[in-house]
């Protein structure tokens, strides 16, 4: 086992303890009155299963690459943070969907797709996520702060 993939399987171990804490966590929500279908854990406990999930594949294939091989790799990384970090603040303002294209739109950018593309991929996994989480799965998503008078 090399230190690569040693770092890896210990990732994927803290990752998948992150998961069962969160679920765990997620499971002592409580809501005065049922307001969606699935209930306030549905949501949190998806990201458990997925975070898991991953985590879990991480301890049984780490991957043998090298992390932050170039300092290219490493601002990607930096700057895909950043992005996201700007995405949870400008999340309620602009809404799921504005706020959910044009993250999509810059993280795309940042790994090379081009800028057209970019914008179509951003903007139809907007349209299809919004009506995905509010129509079939029936859980309330932000319009946007500034569509309201």
């Amino acid at each position: 086992m090399s230190a690569t993939t040693l770092w890896d399987r210990a990732f994927g171990a803290v990752l998948t303890g992150v998961a069962g804490l969160y679920a765990l966590d997620a499971r002592t929500i409580r809501v005065p009155f049922q307001y969606e279908p699935l209930g306030p854990t549905a949501f949190p406990l998806l990201l458990a299963a997925v975070l898991a999930t991953t985590g879990a594949l991480l301890v049984a294939r780490p991957d043998r690459v090298r992390w932050f091989a170039s300092r290219d790799q490493a601002f990607r990384v930096g700057a895909g943070a950043v992005v996201m970090g700007v995405y949870a603040a400008l999340f309620v303002p602009l809404g799921f969907m504005i706020s959910t294209a044009l993250m999509t739109f810059a993280m795309a950018r940042l790994f090379g797709m081009p800028a057209t593309k970019a914008a179509l991929y951003g903007v139809a996994l907007a349209v299809v996520g919004y009506f995905g989480i509010a129509e079939a799965l029936g859980l309330n998503v932000p319009f946007g702060d500034i569509f309201r008078s």
